[in-house]
């Protein structure tokens, strides 16, 4: 009797041994899956902006009309995106933290691109997104700029983002959330004059 007892125990200590390691393997897989999850997004947002801001001011040779508008979270700009002679407006916004309700992370906000009057929400965990200007001596413009004069002297752009996971890492009553954080100064060659 003893023996079946003595072995129901040992049973018992085993399940449950392979069973927290169950449990830890899963919570793993999950902390792997909102991490990768995050850089994924990080990296396709950073391609984004670079491939955009790159390409303002490109076939517009006025140089008051390749930036509108131009804020620490907001910009407005002109130029052929896709190279084929046309001029895109392209506006760039970020959403109130109250507007996206159904993800975890309370910090996330929804980043608005507007092509040519067609917005698109994308919706990537994005907690904060800076932009700063500078001129050609490298100095920084104060914004926001909206006189077209100030405007017209933007050279380099600055921009800073971070981008959050939209659940948490651990549990559902946790604060802590993977993170990316990216900052790149851009030069767009067209507002230095060097093309039209």
């Amino acid at each position: 009797m003893m023996d079946y007892i003595a072995a129901g125990i040992i049973f018992g200590v085993l399940a449950f041994t392979v069973a927290r390691v169950q449990i830890n393997i899963n919570s793993m897989m999950y902390q792997n899956t909102f991490n990768i999850t995050t850089q994924a997004n990080a990296v396709q947002l950073a391609r984004q902006l670079e491939f955009d801001f790159l390409k303002m001011g490109y076939h517009v040779t006025d140089k008051y009309r390749r930036v509108y508008n131009a804020d620490t979270s907001s910009i407005t700009f002109r130029g052929s995106l896709l190279n084929n002679n046309s001029v895109d407006s392209l506006i760039y916004t970020v959403g109130g933290t109250n507007v996206i309700t159904w993800t975890a992370n309370p910090n996330d906000r929804r980043l608005h691109r507007n092509m040519n009057g067609a917005t698109v929400y994308q919706l990537i965990g994005l907690t904060q997104l800076l932009f700063s200007y500078y001129d050609s001596n490298f100095v920084r413009i104060n914004t926001p700029i909206t006189n077209r004069d100030s405007l017209a002297k933007i050279r380099a752009i600055n921009v800073k983002f971070r981008v959050e996971s939209t659940d948490p890492v651990y549990t559902s009553y946790d604060t802590t959330w993977f993170s990316v954080s990216w900052e790149k100064l851009l030069f767009p060659r067209n507002l230095n004059q060097l093309n039209y």
